[in-house]
Protein backbone atom coordinates (compact mmCIF):
# COMPACT_ATOMS: atom_id res chain seq x y z
CA UNK A 1 0.00 0.00 0.00
CA UNK A 2 1.00 3.62 -0.54
CA UNK A 3 0.16 5.29 2.77
CA UNK A 4 0.14 9.00 3.61
CA UNK A 5 0.66 9.60 7.31
CA UNK A 6 -0.44 13.13 8.33
CA UNK A 7 0.99 14.52 11.57
CA UNK A 8 0.27 17.99 12.99
CA UNK A 9 2.47 17.85 16.10
CA UNK A 10 5.26 20.40 16.41
CA UNK A 11 7.23 18.99 19.35
CA UNK A 12 8.08 15.63 20.82
CA UNK A 13 5.13 13.89 22.47
CA UNK A 14 3.52 10.47 22.52
CA UNK A 15 1.54 10.98 19.31
CA UNK A 16 4.62 12.14 17.39
CA UNK A 17 6.65 9.20 18.68
CA UNK A 18 3.82 6.84 17.73
CA UNK A 19 3.51 8.22 14.20
CA UNK A 20 7.26 8.06 13.59
CA UNK A 21 7.46 4.48 14.78
CA UNK A 22 4.45 3.56 12.66
CA UNK A 23 6.21 4.94 9.56
CA UNK A 24 9.22 2.76 10.32
CA UNK A 25 7.24 -0.41 10.99
CA UNK A 26 5.00 -0.03 7.93
CA UNK A 27 8.04 0.47 5.73
CA UNK A 28 9.65 -2.65 7.20
CA UNK A 29 6.46 -4.58 6.33
CA UNK A 30 6.76 -3.62 2.65
CA UNK A 31 4.51 -0.54 2.39
CA UNK A 32 5.52 2.80 0.86
CA UNK A 33 5.03 5.53 3.44
CA UNK A 34 4.95 9.30 3.02
CA UNK A 35 4.80 11.68 5.98
CA UNK A 36 2.95 14.98 5.58
CA UNK A 37 3.97 17.37 8.35
CA UNK A 38 4.62 20.99 9.14
CA UNK A 39 8.24 21.68 8.16
CA UNK A 40 9.16 23.27 11.49
CA UNK A 41 8.53 19.93 13.20
CA UNK A 42 12.05 19.02 12.04
CA UNK A 43 13.51 21.79 14.20
CA UNK A 44 12.17 20.22 17.38
CA UNK A 45 12.38 16.46 16.89
CA UNK A 46 14.23 14.00 14.67
CA UNK A 47 12.49 13.23 11.38
CA UNK A 48 11.18 9.78 10.57
CA UNK A 49 13.91 8.24 8.43
CA UNK A 50 11.66 5.52 7.00
CA UNK A 51 9.21 7.91 5.31
CA UNK A 52 9.40 10.34 2.43
CA UNK A 53 8.81 13.78 3.92
CA UNK A 54 6.25 16.20 2.48
CA UNK A 55 5.73 19.79 3.64
CA UNK A 56 2.35 21.34 4.40
CA UNK A 57 0.99 24.09 6.61
CA UNK A 58 -2.02 21.80 7.27
CA UNK A 59 -4.20 24.90 7.15
CA UNK A 60 -7.62 24.14 5.74
CA UNK A 61 -7.41 26.77 3.04
CA UNK A 62 -8.78 26.03 -0.43
CA UNK A 63 -5.38 26.35 -2.08
CA UNK A 64 -3.61 24.01 0.32
CA UNK A 65 -6.40 21.43 0.24
CA UNK A 66 -6.30 21.44 -3.57
CA UNK A 67 -2.53 21.14 -3.61
CA UNK A 68 -2.44 18.13 -1.32
CA UNK A 69 -5.48 16.57 -3.01
CA UNK A 70 -3.68 16.77 -6.36
CA UNK A 71 -0.52 15.43 -4.73
CA UNK A 72 -2.41 12.39 -3.43
CA UNK A 73 -3.82 11.71 -6.90
CA UNK A 74 -0.40 12.07 -8.50
CA UNK A 75 1.24 9.77 -5.95
CA UNK A 76 -1.63 7.26 -6.12
CA UNK A 77 -2.12 7.30 -2.36
CA UNK A 78 -4.19 4.30 -1.25
CA UNK A 79 -5.05 5.46 2.26
CA UNK A 80 -4.46 8.37 4.65
CA UNK A 81 -3.72 7.91 8.37
CA UNK A 82 -3.93 11.02 10.57
CA UNK A 83 -2.49 11.84 14.00
CA UNK A 84 -3.51 14.76 16.27
CA UNK A 85 -6.39 17.20 15.88
CA UNK A 86 -5.32 19.50 13.04
CA UNK A 87 -4.06 16.56 11.00
CA UNK A 88 -7.33 14.70 11.57
CA UNK A 89 -9.39 17.69 10.44
CA UNK A 90 -7.18 18.09 7.35
CA UNK A 91 -7.49 14.41 6.50
CA UNK A 92 -11.28 14.53 6.93
CA UNK A 93 -11.48 17.35 4.37
CA UNK A 94 -9.41 15.32 1.90
CA UNK A 95 -11.72 12.37 2.51
CA UNK A 96 -14.80 14.51 1.96
CA UNK A 97 -13.76 16.27 -1.24
CA UNK A 98 -11.27 13.85 -2.82
CA UNK A 99 -12.68 10.50 -1.62
CA UNK A 100 -9.35 9.27 -0.31
CA UNK A 101 -9.85 6.52 2.29
CA UNK A 102 -9.00 7.97 5.70
CA UNK A 103 -8.08 6.35 9.01
CA UNK A 104 -7.53 8.46 12.16
CA UNK A 105 -6.01 7.51 15.51
CA UNK A 106 -7.61 9.10 18.58
CA UNK A 107 -4.58 10.13 20.63
CA UNK A 108 -6.72 12.55 22.72
CA UNK A 109 -10.42 12.95 23.38
CA UNK A 110 -11.88 16.22 22.08
CA UNK A 111 -15.29 17.28 20.85
CA UNK A 112 -14.62 17.54 17.10
CA UNK A 113 -17.32 16.34 14.72
CA UNK A 114 -14.92 15.81 11.81
CA UNK A 115 -14.13 12.42 13.38
CA UNK A 116 -17.39 11.05 11.98
CA UNK A 117 -16.16 11.58 8.41
CA UNK A 118 -13.33 9.05 8.74
CA UNK A 119 -13.68 5.56 7.33
CA UNK A 120 -12.05 4.12 10.43
CA UNK A 121 -11.23 5.65 13.83
CA UNK A 122 -8.63 3.74 15.82
CA UNK A 123 -9.12 3.95 19.59
CA UNK A 124 -6.64 2.92 22.26
CA UNK A 125 -9.24 1.76 24.79
CA UNK A 126 -12.92 1.26 25.53
CA UNK A 127 -13.23 4.76 27.02
CA UNK A 128 -12.11 6.27 23.71
CA UNK A 129 -14.55 4.04 21.83
CA UNK A 130 -17.44 5.23 23.99
CA UNK A 131 -16.41 8.89 23.69
CA UNK A 132 -16.13 8.75 19.91
CA UNK A 133 -19.51 7.06 19.62
CA UNK A 134 -21.45 9.21 22.07
CA UNK A 135 -19.78 12.62 21.73
CA UNK A 136 -18.34 12.75 18.21
CA UNK A 137 -21.11 10.57 16.72
CA UNK A 138 -18.80 8.11 15.00
CA UNK A 139 -20.73 5.06 13.82
CA UNK A 140 -19.86 1.91 15.80
CA UNK A 141 -19.02 0.10 12.58
CA UNK A 142 -16.22 2.60 11.92
CA UNK A 143 -14.57 2.25 15.32
CA UNK A 144 -11.70 -0.18 15.86
CA UNK A 145 -9.80 -1.00 19.03
CA UNK A 146 -6.04 -0.87 18.44
CA UNK A 147 -4.09 -0.74 21.65
CA UNK A 148 -1.14 1.63 22.04
CA UNK A 149 2.06 -0.23 21.34
CA UNK A 150 5.83 -0.10 21.22
CA UNK A 151 8.36 -1.94 19.10
CA UNK A 152 9.47 -4.77 21.34
CA UNK A 153 12.83 -4.97 19.57
CA UNK A 154 13.82 -1.64 21.14
CA UNK A 155 13.39 -3.00 24.64
CA UNK A 156 15.99 -5.70 24.06
CA UNK A 157 18.93 -3.33 23.59
CA UNK A 158 22.08 -4.06 25.63
CA UNK A 159 21.76 -3.04 29.26
CA UNK A 160 24.18 -0.68 30.93
CA UNK A 161 25.13 -1.74 34.48
CA UNK A 162 22.79 -0.08 36.98
CA UNK A 163 25.67 1.36 38.99
CA UNK A 164 27.15 2.92 35.87
CA UNK A 165 23.91 4.69 34.96
CA UNK A 166 23.21 5.94 38.48
CA UNK A 167 26.74 7.25 38.97
CA UNK A 168 26.76 8.94 35.56
CA UNK A 169 23.48 10.71 36.34
CA UNK A 170 24.43 11.60 39.90
CA UNK A 171 21.86 9.36 41.59
CA UNK A 172 22.36 7.32 44.78
CA UNK A 173 23.09 3.61 44.55
CA UNK A 174 21.41 2.57 47.79
CA UNK A 175 17.91 4.06 47.64
CA UNK A 176 14.70 2.93 45.89
CA UNK A 177 14.18 4.93 42.69
CA UNK A 178 10.69 6.00 41.63
CA UNK A 179 10.29 7.58 38.18
CA UNK A 180 7.66 9.36 36.14
CA UNK A 181 8.22 10.37 32.52
CA UNK A 182 6.31 13.01 30.56
CA UNK A 183 5.74 16.70 30.00
CA UNK A 184 5.58 18.94 33.07
CA UNK A 185 1.92 19.87 32.62
CA UNK A 186 -1.11 19.83 34.96
CA UNK A 187 -2.88 16.80 33.50
CA UNK A 188 0.13 14.63 34.40
CA UNK A 189 -0.71 14.98 38.10
CA UNK A 190 2.76 15.95 39.32
CA UNK A 191 1.35 17.90 42.28
CA UNK A 192 -0.34 14.68 43.40
CA UNK A 193 3.03 12.91 43.24
CA UNK A 194 4.60 15.66 45.36
CA UNK A 195 1.87 15.29 47.98
CA UNK A 196 2.11 11.51 47.88
CA UNK A 197 5.87 11.62 48.44
CA UNK A 198 5.31 13.43 51.73
CA UNK A 199 3.33 10.44 53.00
CA UNK A 200 5.88 8.01 51.53
CA UNK A 201 8.66 9.80 53.43
CA UNK A 202 6.62 9.76 56.66
CA UNK A 203 6.30 5.98 56.32
CA UNK A 204 10.06 5.66 56.78
CA UNK A 205 10.95 5.02 53.13
CA UNK A 206 13.97 6.87 51.75
CA UNK A 207 12.76 6.50 48.13
CA UNK A 208 13.96 9.07 45.60
CA UNK A 209 11.42 10.50 43.13
CA UNK A 210 12.72 11.26 39.62
CA UNK A 211 10.75 13.60 37.33
CA UNK A 212 11.92 13.10 33.75
CA UNK A 213 10.47 15.15 30.90
CA UNK A 214 11.09 17.18 27.76
CA UNK A 215 9.16 20.40 28.18
CA UNK A 216 6.06 21.79 29.84
CA UNK A 217 4.59 24.81 31.57
CA UNK A 218 7.13 26.80 33.57
CA UNK A 219 4.52 28.04 36.05
CA UNK A 220 3.29 24.52 36.71
CA UNK A 221 6.77 23.15 37.31
CA UNK A 222 7.41 26.07 39.68
CA UNK A 223 4.21 25.16 41.56
CA UNK A 224 5.34 21.54 41.85
CA UNK A 225 8.77 22.61 43.11
CA UNK A 226 7.11 24.93 45.65
CA UNK A 227 4.94 22.05 46.91
CA UNK A 228 8.03 19.84 47.22
CA UNK A 229 9.76 22.56 49.24
CA UNK A 230 6.64 23.01 51.39
CA UNK A 231 6.87 19.33 52.31
CA UNK A 232 10.64 19.56 52.85
CA UNK A 233 11.30 16.95 50.18
CA UNK A 234 14.03 18.67 48.14
CA UNK A 235 16.58 15.95 48.96
CA UNK A 236 14.11 13.27 47.85
CA UNK A 237 13.49 14.62 44.34
CA UNK A 238 15.53 14.93 41.15
CA UNK A 239 14.56 16.64 37.89
CA UNK A 240 15.85 15.60 34.47
CA UNK A 241 14.96 17.57 31.34
CA UNK A 242 15.98 16.99 27.74
CA UNK A 243 17.59 13.62 28.45
CA UNK A 244 18.61 11.69 25.36
CA UNK A 245 16.54 8.61 24.52
CA UNK A 246 19.58 6.53 25.45
CA UNK A 247 19.83 8.01 28.94
CA UNK A 248 16.07 7.97 29.50
CA UNK A 249 15.88 4.26 28.69
CA UNK A 250 18.79 3.40 30.98
CA UNK A 251 17.37 5.59 33.74
CA UNK A 252 14.00 3.84 33.46
CA UNK A 253 15.70 0.47 33.69
CA UNK A 254 17.41 1.57 36.92
CA UNK A 255 14.15 2.46 38.62
CA UNK A 256 12.26 0.23 41.04
CA UNK A 257 8.77 1.57 40.36
CA UNK A 258 7.08 3.70 37.68
CA UNK A 259 4.46 6.29 38.70
CA UNK A 260 1.77 7.54 36.30
CA UNK A 261 -0.47 9.99 38.18
CA UNK A 262 -2.26 11.49 35.17
CA UNK A 263 -5.71 13.05 35.44
CA UNK A 264 -6.44 12.56 31.72
CA UNK A 265 -4.81 10.10 29.32
CA UNK A 266 -5.55 7.91 26.32
CA UNK A 267 -2.56 5.58 26.07
CA UNK A 268 0.59 6.93 27.78
CA UNK A 269 3.56 5.36 26.01
CA UNK A 270 5.91 6.19 28.89
CA UNK A 271 4.02 3.81 31.19
CA UNK A 272 3.99 1.19 28.47
CA UNK A 273 7.73 1.62 27.98
CA UNK A 274 8.23 1.07 31.71
CA UNK A 275 6.28 -2.20 31.49
CA UNK A 276 8.33 -3.24 28.47
CA UNK A 277 11.49 -2.77 30.53
CA UNK A 278 10.12 -4.86 33.40
CA UNK A 279 9.01 -2.14 35.83
CA UNK A 280 5.86 -2.48 37.92
CA UNK A 281 3.55 0.53 37.55
CA UNK A 282 1.36 2.47 39.95
CA UNK A 283 -1.14 4.40 37.86
CA UNK A 284 -4.41 6.27 37.99
CA UNK A 285 -7.68 4.95 36.63
CA UNK A 286 -7.86 6.88 33.37
CA UNK A 287 -7.62 6.00 29.70
CA UNK A 288 -5.71 2.84 28.90
CA UNK A 289 -4.10 2.59 32.33
CA UNK A 290 -6.82 0.14 33.37
CA UNK A 291 -5.83 -2.03 30.40
CA UNK A 292 -2.11 -1.72 31.10
CA UNK A 293 -2.20 -2.56 34.80
CA UNK A 294 -3.61 -5.69 36.41
CA UNK A 295 -3.88 -4.81 40.13
CA UNK A 296 -1.68 -6.95 42.37
CA UNK A 297 -0.24 -8.66 39.29
CA UNK A 298 1.62 -5.98 37.30
CA UNK A 299 1.18 -3.02 39.67
CA UNK A 300 -1.59 -1.02 41.32
CA UNK A 301 -4.40 1.29 40.21
CA UNK A 302 -5.64 4.26 42.25
CA UNK A 303 -8.32 6.92 41.69
CA UNK A 304 -7.39 10.11 39.87
CA UNK A 305 -6.28 13.07 42.01
CA UNK A 306 -6.10 11.12 45.29
CA UNK A 307 -2.53 11.63 46.61
CA UNK A 308 -3.15 9.68 49.82
CA UNK A 309 -4.22 6.56 47.95
CA UNK A 310 -1.36 7.03 45.51
CA UNK A 311 1.06 7.17 48.45
CA UNK A 312 -0.44 4.07 50.08
CA UNK A 313 -0.06 2.13 46.83
CA UNK A 314 3.59 3.19 46.53
CA UNK A 315 4.32 2.30 50.16
CA UNK A 316 2.69 -1.09 49.79
CA UNK A 317 4.64 -1.87 46.62
CA UNK A 318 8.00 -0.88 48.13
CA UNK A 319 7.57 -3.13 51.16
CA UNK A 320 8.24 -6.33 49.19
CA UNK A 321 11.22 -6.10 46.82
CA UNK A 322 10.77 -9.66 45.56
CA UNK A 323 7.16 -8.91 44.69
CA UNK A 324 8.29 -5.81 42.79
CA UNK A 325 10.41 -8.02 40.55
CA UNK A 326 7.60 -10.51 39.98
CA UNK A 327 5.14 -7.76 39.09
CA UNK A 328 7.65 -6.16 36.75
CA UNK A 329 8.15 -9.48 34.94
CA UNK A 330 4.39 -9.96 34.70
CA UNK A 331 4.05 -6.46 33.24
CA UNK A 332 6.73 -7.25 30.66
CA UNK A 333 4.81 -10.36 29.57
CA UNK A 334 1.53 -8.42 29.38
CA UNK A 335 3.27 -5.87 27.17
CA UNK A 336 4.48 -8.57 24.79
CA UNK A 337 1.05 -10.23 24.64
CA UNK A 338 -1.11 -7.14 24.10
CA UNK A 339 0.88 -3.94 23.53
CA UNK A 340 3.78 -4.93 21.27
CA UNK A 341 4.12 -4.07 17.59
CA UNK A 342 3.79 -7.74 16.74
CA UNK A 343 0.40 -7.87 18.46
CA UNK A 344 -1.01 -4.72 16.80
CA UNK A 345 0.46 -3.97 13.37
CA UNK A 346 -1.82 -6.46 11.63
CA UNK A 347 -4.85 -4.70 13.11
CA UNK A 348 -3.73 -1.37 11.66
CA UNK A 349 -3.16 -2.88 8.21
CA UNK A 350 -6.63 -4.43 8.35
CA UNK A 351 -8.10 -1.01 9.22
CA UNK A 352 -6.44 0.38 6.08
CA UNK A 353 -7.93 -2.41 3.97
CA UNK A 354 -11.37 -1.88 5.52
CA UNK A 355 -11.20 1.86 4.80
CA UNK A 356 -10.21 1.24 1.19
CA UNK A 357 -13.02 -1.28 0.75
CA UNK A 358 -15.64 1.30 1.71
CA UNK A 359 -14.82 3.36 -1.39
CA UNK A 360 -14.53 0.57 -3.91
Amino acid sequence: MRILQILSGTELNGAVTYAFKLCELLTARGHEVLLLRRPYLDQNVPVAPAARLVDSTLKRHVGEIRRIGAFCAQEKIDVIHTHMSSASAFGAVLRLFYRIPCVATAHKLNLQLHWAINDRVLCHNDESMRYMRRVNLVLPSRLKLVRPFLDERETDLPREPRETTLQRLGLPLDRPILITVGHFIPRKGLLDIADAMSRVAASGSDALMVFCGWSGEANYRAAVEARIAEHGLQSRVRWFTQLSDHDRVHLTRCADLFIQASHVETGPLSALEAMAHGLPVVGTRCGTMEDFIVPNVTGQLVPVAQPQQLADAIIGMLKDRDALKRKGNAGRQRFLDLFSATANMGLIEQAYRDAMARLQ
